[in-house]
């Protein structure tokens, strides 16, 4: 099968955000292992094709073209809309690359994702089957992240909307997401089929972590959003740090901003002033850079009010964590409470102290047996088992539309 997956991200690129790349990183190698022939069309900051992991990536820089005076209006694109501007150009450039490689190799389907609607522009393919990923739905992941519904933020979802809606076949990686998207979009039925997950192992660089070695450590990884709960993390931390004088703390993740408009790295900051000394903050890092810190915590901490069978629970469960995580959007595809991973409501910073505590007293055989029911969870992810119902997903798609 001829498959052209069209993303905003991919790993190959130095400024991917994380978790789209992540996942499109995985299930594009595992697709090819299994002998698929796989094309990713990604916005760069080069125009080129490589080769990744036997996987093709066509690298494309949004411009619409060198020659027209268009790009030259880039300046005078008012500031609140700069951004679903770059958006629909970027899904332009990205469609216009497409059709061109179309024409040499004849693509059986074509997944496009959700975010920064980059599918817009499928919506005019008629020939080959096009699916479209939902990873969230958009308007609730914004005001969970805290971002103002500006005129420029509300364009965004509207561009969204066009793209989504201009597809017919839909499906998201869990049922909390379909059902968003059900409700918010009136679309009577999105499938749900759960993120292949394998655990890389890259060559580990341990040039950061060797710092911070030798003390126990409670991590966040992440970005560091009002989505993924980090202020009520640093609002429930007091508590727990006030308890356990052994307990270290380390976030590791790109800065948003907090509840009160600042930094929520000084958020963090301001909270946690009187553990100073036992709290960290690093920047977001490559896998092999980051896998040393996630494999010798203790506990892994992933307080989100909303979220999407994140890379990051997915790689904690890997590689054995016991984590604290949250009820009401994902975890409990993958963690039941008490046996392979703790659960607490959603922005209840005692409830998220409480659970951090249950988990850091377990003692050693809890602890361990734990850590197993983690990684047999995850296990049901692998692509062995998981990537044939996206490959029978995509089958299905395709017999429908030759049968008409």
């Amino acid at each position: 099968m001829r498959i052209a997956f069209i993303t905003p991200e991919f790993v190959t690129e130095p400024s991917y955000s994380g978790g789209l790349a992540n996942y499109l990183g995985r299930v594009t190698v595992a697709l090819a292992e299994q002998g698929h022939e796989v094309h990713v069309f990604t916005r760069s900051t080069e125009n080129e094709q490589i080769e990744f992991r036997g996987v093709t990536i066509h690298r494309v820089v949004p411009l619409w073209d060198r020659r027209m005076i268009l790009d030259h209006l880039d300046p005078l694109v008012p500031k609140i809309f700069y951004d679903p501007y770059q958006d629909f150009k970027a899904a332009w450039c990205l469609w216009q690359r497409w059709q061109s490689i179309h024409q040499a190799i004849q693509f059986d389907i074509i997944q496009v994702a959700n975010v920064m609607a980059v599918g817009l522009f499928f919506r005019w393919e008629t020939k080959t089957s096009v699916v479209t990923r939902m990873s969230c739905y958009r308007p609730f992941w914004d005001a969970a992240a805290g971002i103002q519904p500006t005129a420029g933020v509300k364009l965004r979802w509207f561009i969204e909307r066009l793209a989504v809606t201009g597809t017919r076949y839909l499906y998201a990686p869990t049922y909390f997401v379909a059902g968003q998207v059900q409700k918010g979009y009136g679309i009577p039925h999105v499938g749900v089929i759960e993120t292949p997950f394998f655990l890389e192992q890259p060559t580990s660089d341990t040039s950061i972590f060797e710092q911070y070695e030798g003390k126990p450590y409670l991590l966040f990884f992440g970005r560091m959003t009002q989505m993924k709960g980090v202020h009520i993390l640093a609002q429930a931390l007091p508590e727990v740090l006030r308890q356990f004088d052994d307990m270290q703390v380390i976030f590791i993740g790109g800065d948003a901003p907090a509840p009160d408009s600042r930094l929520m790295s000084e958020y963090i900051r301001d909270k946690l002033k009187d553990f100073s000394d036992r709290v960290t903050l690093l920047d977001s890092m490559r896998h092999d850079k980051l896998y040393p810190f996630i494999q010798n915590a203790k506990v892994v901490v992933l307080p989100s009010l909303i979220d999407n069978l994140p890379n990051t629970c997915l790689e904690a469960m890997g590689l054995g964590k016991v984590i604290v995580a949250t009820t009401g959007s994902c975890f409990e595809q993958v963690i039941e409470n008490g046996i392979s991973g703790i659960l607490v409501n959603p922005g209840d910073a005692a409830a998220l102290a409480q659970g951090i505590c249950r988990a850091w007293m377990l003692d050693e055989q809890a602890f361990t047996e734990m850590q197993n029911q983690a990684q047999q969870s995850i296990a049901k992810l692998h692509p062995n088992q998981s990537i044939p119902r996206l490959v029978e997903y995509y089958q299905s798609i395709i017999a429908g539309v030759n049968r008409k």
